[in-house]
């Protein structure tokens, strides 16, 4: 009986082996600081560019302080170019901007009441325009390796700069 089992159990993850379609992993783009990335997401096309990563002052209406052992606040300058939008504030509420570390740490993008804020600046950037701003980290535990794009529903990697 026990041999039957096993058996039985191995035919069906062969028939399930040979009858499974293969996934084909989405293609984000990848780059270096400076890189310009063309970024295709469900009706959106934007060449974004993520310049530098640098240790920054507390922009104003950062919330609660940076918090230990680290308490420091990195910031991304970030450029981007719309080339085809539904809509002007579209890529305000899909781009998020995540700061990774080498250790696997992911920081949130941090809100501020900063006037060069790229949140602000992505709320009416029609297509054709160009719009340039700041995406804030509280790097709490290691730095920032790489600037990952993700989107803020679904978390689907879109584009990742490595510093």
């Amino acid at each position: 009986m026990r041999r039957w089992f096993v058996l039985l159990i191995a035919a069906m993850a062969a028939v399930a082996g040979l009858t499974a379609v293969p996934v084909s992993a989405a293609t984000a783009p990848i780059g270096r600081l400076g890189d310009t990335l063309q970024v295709n997401f469900k009706g959106l096309v934007a060449d974004i560019t993520v310049h530098s990563i640098a240790p920054s002052p507390i922009p104003p209406g950062f919330g609660y302080p940076p918090r230990p052992p680290r308490h420091q606040v990195w910031r991304a300058q970030v450029t981007v170019h719309p080339v085809k939008v539904p809509t002007p504030y579209a890529q305000s509420i899909t781009y998020s901007f995540r700061g990774v570390t080498p250790t696997g740490d992911a920081y949130e993008p941090r809100n501020s009441d900063a006037p060069d804020a790229l949140r602000y600046a992505l709320l009416n950037a029609p297509a054709g325009s160009t719009v340039s701003g700041g995406v804030w980290w509280d790097c709490y535990r290691d730095l920032v390796s790489n600037v990952v794009l993700v989107d803020k529903v679904t978390g689907e990697h879109l584009a990742q700069w490595n510093v």
